[in-house]
Order: C-alpha cells, then sequence, then structure tokens
C-alpha cells in the first residue's frame, strides 16, 4: 500500500511546477546608471521643447528651432542606447501593484471618518515649459554630460556623450539668440589645453593634430587679410587661438624644435574645380572656415574617446569650442558634432 502510494505521488508529480524565485532586475553599473542619466536629461530637454512648441505659434521664429530640438533629442536618446528596459516581466502575484488592498465601494466608509469628510486640496497642473526653460535645460545637459565623461569605461558611449554636450550647447545658443532669452554658459567648459600629454595618443595623432591646428591658423590668416570689420576680427582671433593649440601640443608631444616637428612655414589652400583659390569671397572664405572647424570637432571628438578618462574632459571642450567656431561661420546645427558617420534623419 505504501509502494503504491509514493508511485502514485512520484506520477502526480510530473505535472507539476516547482514555483521557484523569479528573475531578478540587475543592478546597473556606473556606466548605466550615468547612460541612464543622460536618457532621462536629453528626455527632459524634448519634453520641454514639446510644451514650447506648443505655447507659440506655428509660425514664429522659434518654432522651427523647438522642433529641431526635439528631433535632436530623439537622435540623442536612440544614440545613448534609449530608455533602459530589463525585458523582465512584471510577476502579477509579486506583491506589486495593489499591494493586496481591496477597493472601497462608494459609501462604504462610514460619513464620521475624517478621512472620508476631510476635503480635498487641488493640486495646480505645473505651468508649461517656455523658450527660456528650454535654453536653460539644454545648458544644463550640457554640463551634466562633461561631468560624466570620466565614468564610461568605453570611450565610444564618452566620445556621443561629448558630441551630445556640444549640440545642446549649440542648440541653447541659438535658441537664445532667436528669443532673447538669457543663455548662462555653464562654468565647466573651458577652452583650456592640457597641461600634461593625454594618454593613449599615437605620434601619428599627434603629428596630425600638430599640423591640423597649425594649417588652421594659417589659413584663418589668408583670411583675415581678406575681409573686414566683425568676420576680419572673428579671423584673427581663430588664428590667435589655433596657432597657440599648435604650438601647445607641439611642446606637448616633445615636437617643437626637432625634426619631427610637422609645422610648415606656409600651406596650401584648397581650390576649386578649376584651380581657382577659395579665398575670394566671403561666402568662400566663410565656408573655408567651416570646414577647417568642422575637421578639428571630429579630431576632437575622437580624442575624447580615445585618452585617458581625466582627459576626457578637456579633448570634449575643444570640440565644444571648435563646433561654436563653425556655427559662427554659418554651419547650421548638427546633431552630432565631431561625429560625421551618424546621419541625420531629420533633414535639417
Amino acid at each position: 500500500m505504501i509502494s503504491t502510494l509514493l508511485a502514485l505521488l512520484v506520477l502526480s508529480g510530473c505535472g507539476l511546477r516547482l514555483e521557484g524565485p523569479g528573475p531578478v532586475e540587475p543592478v546597473p553599473d556606473a556606466d548605466e546608471v550615468s547612460r541612464q542619466a543622460m536618457v532621462a536629461d536629453a528626455l527632459a530637454v524634448q519634453d520641454a521643447a514639446s510644451q514650447a512648441l506648443a505655447g507659440v505659434g506655428a509660425e514664429s521664429p522659434e518654432a522651427a528651432g523647438l522642433a529641431q530640438i526635439t528631433d535632436f533629442a530623439d537622435l540623442h536618446i536612440a544614440a545613448l542606447g534609449g530608455v533602459y528596459s530589463s525585458g523582465i516581466a512584471e510577476d502579477p502575484d509579486s506583491g506589486s501593484g495593489d499591494q493586496g488592498q481591496t477597493e472601497l465601494e462608494p459609501g462604504s466608509v462610514p460619513s464620521g471618518d475624517a478621512t472620508a469628510t476631510a476635503p480635498v486640496t487641488p493640486t495646480a497642473d505645473p505651468a508649461p515649459a517656455t523658450t527660456s526653460d528650454v535654453v536653460a535645460l539644454l545648458a544644463q545637459s550640457a554640463a551634466r554630460a562633461r561631468g560624466s565623461l570620466a565614468t564610461p569605461t568605453d570611450g565610444l558611449l564618452a566620445r556621443v556623450y561629448a558630441s551630445v554636450a556640444a549640440s545642446q550647447l549649440d542648440s541653447a545658443r541659438a535658441l537664445a539668440a532667436q528669443t532673447g532669452a538669457e543663455l548662462v554658459l555653464p562654468e565647466a567648459f573651458s577652452t583650456q589645453m592640457p597641461t600634461a600629454l593625454p594618454l593613449n595618443l599615437s605620434a601619428t595623432d599627434l603629428t596630425t593634430v600638430v599640423r591640423s591646428e597649425d594649417a588652421a591658423g594659417f589659413a584663418y590668416e589668408v583670411i583675415a587679410a581678406r575681409l573686414s570689420d566683425g568676420p576680419r576680427a572673428l579671423a584673427q582671433e581663430r588664428a590667435r587661438v589655433h596657432r597657440e593649440r599648435a604650438q601647445t601640443w607641439a611642446e606637448l608631444a616633445s615636437l617643437d624644435g626637432t625634426a619631427s616637428d610637422p609645422r610648415e612655414v606656409a600651406y596650401a589652400l584648397p581650390t576649386t574645380a578649376d584651380g581657382a583659390s577659395v579665398v575670394t569671397s566671403a561666402e568662400a572664405m566663410a565656408e573655408l572656415a567651416v570646414d577647417l572647424e568642422e575637421t578639428l570637432a571630429t579630431t576632437y571628438a575622437t580624442f575624447t574617446g580615445q585618452v585617458d578618462a581625466e582627459n576626457r574632459a578637456a579633448m570634449a571642450d575643444l570640440l565644444v569650442d571648435s563646433s561654436a567656431a563653425a556655427r559662427a561661420w554659418g554651419a547650421p546645427l548638427a546633431p552630432f558634432p565631431g561625429m560625421p558617420e551618424q546621419s541625420d534623419p531629420t533633414g535639417s
């Protein structure tokens, strides 16, 4: 009899599913925490821009800028990996949701109960975001992105952080100029060169950046000689900036004054298809200036992903500066400055 019962229990157990603990949400590491924070900032910018856009006329000057900011935020969120989802389905028996509470029927609470008679104080909806709020959010998000650059173990992710920060600052400047909103640039961003040679840069990287910076300085000197007024002053200032950076890089790389110093007395400037000089009109010279700055922005974005974590912010600052300079010469806003391989589906 006992053996028969045991056999029945064994056979009936084949159809039973023994319940065990379900899958546990993984604990995010520092990389994931910083990534999620970047995505949250991009979502906040997008939401604020959408609210501000709803409050302005479709034909208003800022409407196109706000729409572009929402589009760029979409691209940033996608490049950052999107909103986190573990893929673990919520267990309806886990105790979440209503926490076992029973819904009460109307009138089932005695009228003498203070909780039933206490008046409900309505909460006012927050005011919709304005263009000034969007400008401030863009600047704050860019500053937080810069502050997070040392966190990722993946240099390519740091490169995306830096590019997003540059894009957000460019958009903040453009929207502020368009609407008259006040833009307080984050103090964290600087144009100071590193004081020691960053790690992980090859000899080719160093000779290339020295030559590129020096050639940019030379080109700007030629441009300045052919322009007048404001554009000439801007070209002179950029010539000084790039010559100084070339000198600093040459010193950091121990190239200054050596046979390996790649700098030259003069550089060949681009020409048109028929061999004519491009420095013959203000428009052509502005296009050349944009090309110079965007080339260096790409270099510094790449360096941000290569150098040691402590020097990423300095490289990102140089990216931000070159991107802003390109904008000053007429370059359109871009969702990923310094990352030309990233396409822009918005076509802007």
